[in-house]
């Protein structure tokens, strides 16, 4: 019984957490496809998916957040949507997912990237969830081609 209070003193001693911030940075391993379609089917696509998988999401101007020569009025078409943080298991795990959108003609570059949270004794990071993203991926891909 001492272990279980002394497990739970160290537990909520010094726990401060540091906010997630919205805008996810550039990945070691962001999850990227080229999509052939115009962006805004390749956009709704996108928020329809998030959105039924219960995402509440914005969009943005990517190039607020950081530097791509794609951003440089060189005929691409950008866009961000940005998700807000889930959190899950009494709020000891977050998620969120950050979607850029390039667009040029009728092709798309589309890039995900997530950023989950973990908090126990320690925070633990992730940049990397192959299943949820590859669900999102097969749904877009689904929507699109209907």
């Amino acid at each position: 019984m001492r272990y279980l209070y002394l497990l739970l003193v160290l537990m909520l001693t010094g726990c401060a957490s540091v906010p997630m911030s919205d805008y996810i940075g550039k990945a070691d391993h962001p999850y990227d496809r080229k999509v052939y379609a115009s962006l805004e089917k390749v956009t709704s696509a996108f928020i329809y998916v998030l959105k039924k998988q219960g995402w509440t999401i914005s969009e943005a101007d990517p190039s607020v957040y950081e530097r791509d020569d794609r951003y440089d009025n060189n005929g691409y078409r950008n866009l961000l949507i940005i998700t807000d943080i889930r959190k899950k298991s009494l709020h000891l795990t977050s998620t969120h997912l950050n979607v850029f959108i390039h667009s040029i003609d009728n092709t798309c570059d589309v890039e995900i990237r997530y950023e989950g949270q973990t908090t126990l004794i320690k925070r633990f990071n992730s940049s990397r969830s192959d299943a949820l993203v590859q669900s999102i991926w097969d749904a877009v891909q689904q929507e699109i081609n209907s």
